[in-house]
């Protein structure tokens, strides 16, 4: 055990991201390193089960043919199932599927990997830390200070400034939809067209996966997305343009 408890940040490359965990528990390192490695696990077997960019996942046996959904994994049916909601919640603007018409539930699994992970950490006895997998972070307890975790949110168009901060709620998550990390990659899928109007959208609210998936679906809605989001009280969110909004 650790005399002086000393901040532990660990990082590795899952995903096709990095993950970085921040730890300010008096906990043995031993715990913490067992933690990590057993959340890292799971992050891999969600990657070999969900990644459009390997031949053996599942999400890519089903595209080829070679498996049906409904005889998937109970984690790919829940996901899918969850995607199906939130497909109608957002009128169609969140899709699961790409505009050609190849299944990726990709704006959703990040967040709900990512809170899945976070449970782990917690099942491990780890009450101060917060877990960032790709921009997608989830929080537990405060610092030792006795201070909020303070999160800043990147500039879309600089990746060196600071956009905003946020002080984060105990246990709350954060999560951002945008083009800054990997451009126009996210479509709309009422009509198929990827969408750059916003540059990003951020949402803050209890749970990671949800944060995760509605910041993606405001995103996709473009102008109108804060105002679908004001439809759920309990995540808050902020968007950021690609360039100014005259009339």
């Amino acid at each position: 055990m650790n005399d002086v408890l000393e901040r532990r940040k660990l990082t590795a490359k899952v995903m096709g991201t990095f993950a970085s965990l921040h730890v300010d528990d008096s906990v043995d390192d031993g715990v913490i390193d067992l933690a990590w490695s057993e959340a890292l696990d799971l992050l891999v077997d969600i990657e070999r089960r969900f990644s459009t960019f390997r031949r053996d996942s599942e999400i890519s046996r089903i595209n080829r043919g070679d498996l049906h959904l409904l005889d998937a994994s109970a984690e790919v049916l829940e996901v899918m199932d969850a995607c199906t909601w939130l497909e109608h919640e957002s009128n169609g603007a969140f899709r699961a599927r790409r505009p050609d018409g190849s299944l990726d539930p990709a704006g959703f699994v990040k967040g709900w990997a990512a809170e899945r992970a976070g449970r782990i950490l917690s099942e491990h006895g780890l009450s101060s830390w917060y877990l960032n997998v790709g921009g997608d972070i989830q929080t537990s307890g405060l610092q030792a200070s006795g201070q909020r975790w303070r999160i800043g949110v990147v500039s879309p168009s600089d990746r060196t400034e600071i956009t905003a901060w946020f002080d984060i709620p105990e246990n709350f998550a954060v999560a951002t939809s945008g083009t800054g990390a990997r451009g126009a990659h996210l479509w709309d899928g009422r009509d198929g067209t990827f969408v750059d109007r916003l540059a990003s959208i951020t949402v803050v609210g209890p749970h990671l996966m949800w944060a995760d998936a509605l910041a993606t679906a405001a995103f996709a809605m473009g102008d109108d997305g804060l105002a679908w989001l004001a439809r759920y009280p309990l995540y808050q969110g902020f968007s950021v343009c690609n360039y100014p909004k005259f009339g």
